[in-house]
C-alpha cells in the first residue's frame, strides 16, 4: 500500500496557489476586513466611507494604541488620526518618544495608502521631538508629500488636545503594489 501522497516517479505536482488575472487569491485575501481599504475596493470608497471602514477593521498595533481614524481628503493627501495613549505609554510624566514615533508612523504610512491604495511599509524615518507630550489626547496628522511609481514620500505633526505641535516624522515608505505578496 503506497502513502497517500506518493506520486510516481517523475511526475511533478504543482502546488501554485489560484490567482485571478491581477494576481489575487480570492479565497486568502477578503475584502470584508482591514484589506478591503487596499486596492480597487478600497479606492472605489469615497473618503468617508473609508474612514468608516477602517475603524472598524482596526488592526492590532492602532487598537493597542486606542487609535481611531477622524477625517481625511484623498484629493489634498492627508489624513488624520486621534490617539488617546493608555498609562504606559508615559515614562515619568510625558509621552515616550516611542510612542510619539509609533503613532507618527501610522498616521504617515495609513495617509499613504489612504492616498495611493496600496500598503506602505516604512523604509526609513526621521522624528523630530519638539516638546514633551503630556496631555491624555493628541491628533497625529499625516500628509503625503510626494509618491512615485516605488515609493512615497510622507510626512506626520502631532499635536496635544490644546493645539501645541508636539513632534513630528518625515518617512520614506515603499509601495506594495502586488497585493498578492500579502497574502
Amino acid at each position: 500500500m503506497k502513502p497517500r501522497d506518493a506520486k510516481p516517479a517523475g511526475v511533478q505536482v504543482n502546488r501554485a496557489r489560484r490567482r485571478d488575472a491581477s494576481g489575487f487569491e480570492p479565497r486568502a485575501l477578503s475584502t470584508n476586513g482591514y484589506l478591503g481599504l487596499l486596492g480597487e475596493t478600497g479606492a472605489g470608497m469615497n473618503d468617508l466611507e473609508w474612514i468608516g471602514h477602517a475603524n472598524e477593521h482596526l488592526p492590532a498595533n492602532l487598537a493597542a494604541l486606542t487609535a481611531r481614524f477622524v477625517e481625511g481628503s484623498r484629493d489634498e493627501q492627508w489624513l488624520r488620526v486621534s490617539y488617546e495613549p493608555g498609562p504606559t505609554a508615559f515614562n515619568f510624566t510625558a509621552l515616550s518618544g516611542g510612542s510619539m514615533a509609533e503613532v507618527l508612523d501610522q498616521a504617515a504610512t495609513h495617509c499613504g495608502s489612504f492616498v495611493t491604495g496600496h500598503p506602505c511599509p516604512t523604509l526609513t524615518m526621521t522624528v523630530t521631538i519638539l516638546r514633551p507630550g503630556r496631555a491624555k489626547r493628541y491628533l497625529a496628522t499625516g500628509r503625503a508629500m510626494k509618491v512615485t511609481g516605488v515609493t512615497a514620500l510622507l510626512a506626520a505633526d502631532l499635536t496635544d488636545d490644546q493645539g501645541h505641535h508636539i513632534a513630528s516624522a518625515t518617512l520614506v515608505s515603499h509601495l506594495i503594489k502586488d497585493l498578492s505578496r500579502l497574502c
